[in-house]
């Protein structure tokens, strides 16, 4: 009787967990449409906030981050996007930085060498300073690199990646009228939809 007891409360604690796992999925699925929506209907302050009303029990409850770990991402790097859109670039860059506390796993993504290089590229773009520009180039193409070790198709890592070593391998003089030239390329960009990973503004002209 004893172990029939004990198998029901056990039986009972598997349906609380998974019911439990579903409601927080759905509520997760539910914030995530509503970002979607805010970023379609062109509130990236709404969207902001609905990024981050999702990460914050996904931060205290570690397991659920595991299990949530593609919306983890999605919440994450839309969030950088979406900054990153807004030339937010330090504000881009303290979210990439906090991500090795929040969630250790999202660094060794692609996406983040993607958004990481983009927002180091930017900074050697909007650097007065010759060798913090070129120190900030370096630092972009070995995230570009670093990304394409764990998905060696990207297209967007390649082209970035191309484009910084063709930079570098110029001489002085024609290094700088290349530099110039992808700066006016990122001076004629626009904000765009954050809500699906971009392609990286070096690409678009």
């Amino acid at each position: 009787m004893a172990m029939k007891k004990q198998v029901t409360w056990i039986g009972c604690l598997v349906v609380f967990l998974i019911s439990a796992g579903l409601i927080a999925y759905g509520w997760v699925m539910f914030e995530l449409d509503r970002a979607q929506t805010a970023v379609s209907q062109g509130d990236l302050a709404g969207a902001m906030e609905t990024y981050a009303r999702v990460e914050r029990p996904l931060h205290k409850l570690p397991w659920l981050t595991q299990i949530l770990a593609a919306e983890h991402k999605q919440a994450s790097f839309n969030q950088v996007a979406i900054l990153y859109s807004q030339r937010k670039i330090a504000d881009a860059l303290a979210k990439l930085e906090q991500l090795p506390i929040d969630a250790p796993a999202l660094v060794e993504s692609a996406d983040y060498s993607f958004w990481m290089g983009n927002v180091l590229f930017r900074q050697a773009i909007e650097s007065q300073d010759a060798e913090t520009a070129t120190n900030a180039l370096k630092a972009a193409m070995s995230e570009y690199q670093r990304g394409l070790a764990q998905q060696p198709d990207d297209c967007d890592l390649k082209f970035n990646y191309e484009l910084i070593r063709n930079i570098l391998a110029q001489p002085d003089r024609d290094r700088k009228a290349q530099e110039q030239k992808v700066k006016s390329i990122i001076d004629r960009m626009r904000p765009q939809d954050p809500s699906q990973r971009q392609m990286a503004p070096e690409k678009r002209g």
